[in-house]
């Protein structure tokens, strides 16, 4: 009653003030109210129509449930109501209408109900009344394993889900906002955006172009360009589980975003075409490793499309995302600022980790289908029921049929067909239907074989989903690992630098600081930093610091310099590509990061021609852009084969790997081996021959594949020789390793050009040499 007091009171102030002055002036209280309870409705209309695993539409429901029992209540019911209706099937719909209906009506009996004002109360009412209600439904249609997964599925995100969207929108209530731990509003507002663009998912642009997907590559190319490669990756995690539990597939934009978001990530402050290409292009090379799987054509456009559409973006909007997702702190609330995304990234993985084992632990084995015997079995009872024999067959002469049938069983198996002479001749002349029997027995062979390759594909499958949520989760905690390296800061050389600087009259802002590796770094900002940039600058920052410099980055009104690797890498490639063909199916590269890692790597794809070729350029381009990113090289190369298993499933093909990583600070190295030839290291004069037993890429579909691993100890002066199989191939390598023995460090590159030319082996395969010859670096050489 007072409610309805209260509402009449404004009603007549309205109208007493419409007939004094001719005008109804809404306050602005007012306006917004009213469109706050707008946006409430859209959201819910929207919210409802989500559709999980063919039958699942909780966030409608969970809407309801964190919008209270106000007139932002009263919209989300209405919006609910009128999405359920129009967007879901007429009984999910209504049982939808009527759990949102339930759950307002709770929340608006019960408002001065101090138990139910408790942050999980209203989630939990949402969750059992949803539950409540999905237990009318599908006890109608009764209940299956699958069906009881999705019913506790669907309970758990009314619960979760209604609890974000309190979060999320807590800062609309009037009094609330310093009531709200920020960590929770953005996490709330995460789910909340990828619900909603889960619900967008359906809606198509062109044909097959998905308008939520393409929004959720969007967000994640902007967030990842603007806040670095630890929030594009969480958020690309999160986006694309949303979009693939919406398609009810593989984990396949999961994949696909967070690698984009990471990769997009490295290219902050590189400018927008940079981002937005290595955003599409990890993204198309993400989604091209499933290609066998039916992936739609549609996927690689959309990432297309929200790359293109990421460059007009307003540079105001974008610098607000980016200040919402990384807040540029210092001091204390900097460092918390860092734990609490480390605290994310782990807890991200740990959620993968859970998911990866939870699958693992639900995709039960295929039934056994071994038994041989239910082919005869079933081919007689097809036949044999109204044959005049079937006592005789069956009952009396049993042993004989059993023995007829035992003598058939091998040769058919061996043959994958069933053949009359197969079968002894007591048992084809007795049989007054033996063609047809035959002819049923082969049906039922191939029925069987049938079944065990489809087992056997479902079971690699299953694996490799699994498998891909497991290195998901080693990516993130890798991240959570590199981001609670704390840095030092260096006062003694801060000082210094500062006096040097003002002696100098520059005008720039410095910060100098160690990393967990003890490595030194400068960081500078103003008008100055093009002075601190030349070469003689560069010499005389390395004396009054103490160690060599090198610029590592130079931009507007800024540049960082990193501390110099006392050693260097003088590298000598020679490639020859087999005879008749046009191009080699080897390939292989070399580079160095800014930390001072030097990869080298080496792929020899099947065969030799254009489809070696792409199958070997593919592998090292991956596992470049992986590298570069900062993924470990083991798991780079784990991804790398699993996805290679994938994509080549039906087409077969696989790729060998040498991969070798030298720390330029220490000498510390490692070569990991997928399937590739030996290679050879000179250390003080002495050759070693290096060969694993690893599989090649490719080759390790549904497993976690293991490559070799050789710890190195190198020192300049020592040389490293990778070379394809074509070289040597299985005959004798005494040749080489007196080659190499005898090579006097002056030209790697003659040394290459000189094993490609005496080859043994000839012009028969594709042939390529890489030597790496480890130098002291002259002191401040940049």
């Amino acid at each position: 009653m007072t409610a309805k007091e209260t509402i009449r009171a404004k009603l007549f102030k309205l109208r007493l003030r419409a007939r004094q002055t001719g005008q109804v002036r809404l306050p602005a209280s007012a306006v917004a109210l009213w469109t706050q309870a707008g946006i409430h409705f859209l959201l819910a209309a929207v919210l409802s129509g989500a559709v999980l695993l063919g039958d699942c539409a909780p966030f409608g429901v969970a809407f309801v449930g964190a919008a209270g029992s106000g007139l932002w209540g009263m919209a989300a019911l209405a919006g609910t109501c009128l999405g359920s209706v129009c967007l879901l099937e007429l009984t999910q719909g209504l049982r939808c209408a009527s759990a949102a209906t339930l759950t307002f009506a709770v929340a608006f009996a019960f408002y001065d109900w101090k138990p139910l004002r408790r942050p999980w109360a209203m989630p939990l009412v949402a969750g059992a009344i949803n539950a409540a209600t999905g237990l009318i439904v599908r006890s109608q249609s009764g209940w299956t394993p699958s069906g009881m997964i999705a019913f506790a599925l669907e309970t758990a995100l009314t619960v979760g889900a209604c609890r974000c969207y309190a979060l999320a929108l807590a800062p609309l209530r009037p009094g609330r906002q310093d009531r709200l731990p920020a960590p929770a509003g953005r996490a709330g507002l995460l789910v909340l955006a990828a619900t909603v663009l889960l619900a967008l998912a359906p809606l198509h642009l062109i044909q097959d172009i998905s308008l939520g997907r393409c929004l959720a590559a969007l967000l994640v190319l902007a967030a990842a360009s603007q806040a670095g490669s630890a929030p594009g990756t969480i958020l690309g995690a999160v986006l694309g589980a949303a979009m693939d539990l919406g398609a009810n597939a593989a984990p396949v934009y999961t994949m696909a975003y967070a690698l984009g978001g990471m990769a997009a990530g490295a290219m902050r402050g590189k400018g927008r075409p940079a981002a937005a290409l290595v955003f599409a292009g990890t993204n198309a090379a993400a989604l091209l490793w499933t290609w066998d799987r039916g992936l739609p054509l549609s996927a690689l456009y959309e990432g297309t499309l929200a790359a293109l559409a990421y460059l007009p973006l307003p540079r105001g909007c974008l610098r607000v995302l980016g200040a919402w997702l990384n807040p540029e702190l210092s001091g204390p609330g900097g460092l918390g600022g860092e734990r609490l995304v480390q605290r994310q990234l782990e807890s991200a993985s740990a959620a993968f980790r859970s998911l990866s084992e939870t699958l693992r632990a639900a995709f039960r084995p295929p039934r056994n289908d071994n038994d041989v015997s239910v082919i005869f079995d079933r081919a007689a009872g097809k036949l044999c029921r109204s044959c005049a024999l079937r006592d005789r067959c069956w009952k009396q002469d049993y042993a004989s049929t059993f023995n007829a049938m035992n003598d058939a069983t091998a040769p058919m198996m061996a043959r994958g067909c069933a053949l009359a002479e197969d079968f002894p001749r007591y048992f084809a002349d007795r049989c007054l239907h033996f063609p047809a029997y035959v002819a049923a027995v082969d049906r039922e062979l191939a029925a069987l074989l049938y079944r065990r390759q489809y087992n056997a594909r479902v079971g690699e499958s299953r694996a490799a989903v699994c498998q891909q949520y497991a290195q998901l989760s080693e990516l993130l905690h890798s991240a959570a690992t590199e981001l609670s390296r704390e840095l030092t800061p260096d006062l003694t050389g801060e000082r210094r630098l500062r006096q040097m600087t003002a002696q100098l009259g520059l005008e720039v802002r410095t910060a100098v600081f160690r990393d967990s590796r003890g490595l030194l770094h400068l960081e500078a900002e103003g008008p100055g930093c093009a002075a601190l940039a030349r070469p003689e600058r560069l010499s005389e920052l390395s004396a009054l610091l103490g160690v060599p410099l090198r610029l590592e980055r130079r931009g507007e009104g800024g540049l960082s310099l990193i501390q110099q690797e006392p050693l260097m890498a003088v590298a000598g490639v020679a490639a020859q590509r087999k005879g008749g063909e046009t191009v080699s199916g080897d390939a292989g590269t070399y580079f160095k990061r800014p930390d001072g890692m030097l990869y080298v790597l080496l792929c020899d794809g099947m065969g030799s021609g254009p489809e070696a070729n792409r199958e070997s350029t593919l592998a090292v381009r991956l596992l470049e852009q992986f590298l570069q990113a900062g993924v470990p090289a083991r798991q780079a190369l784990s991804t790398l084969s699993s996805a290679l298993a994938l994509r080549g499933e039906d087409a077969g093909g696989f790729t060998t790997v040498d991969l070798l990583q030298i720390d330029l600070f220490t000498g510390d190295g490692e070569l990991y081996k997928l399937g590739a030839a030996p290679t050879y290291v000179k250390r003080s004069g002495a050759v070693q021959r290096l060969s694993g037993s690893a599989l090649p890429a490719g080759l390790s579909a549904g497993e976690d594949p293991v490559s070799d691993r050789f710890p190195l100890r190198l020192a300049p002066g020592d040389t490293v020789l990778m070379v394809s199989d074509g070289i040597c191939g299985t005959g004798d390598d005494r040749w080489l390793r007196e080659k190499l023995e005898g090579f006097d460090g002056a030209s790697p590159k003659d040394l290459a050009r000189e094993l490609i030319t005496q080859s043994p082996q000839g012009a028969t395969d594709d042939r390529t040499a890489l030597v790496i010859r480890l130098e002291k670096r002259r002191v401040f050489d940049t």
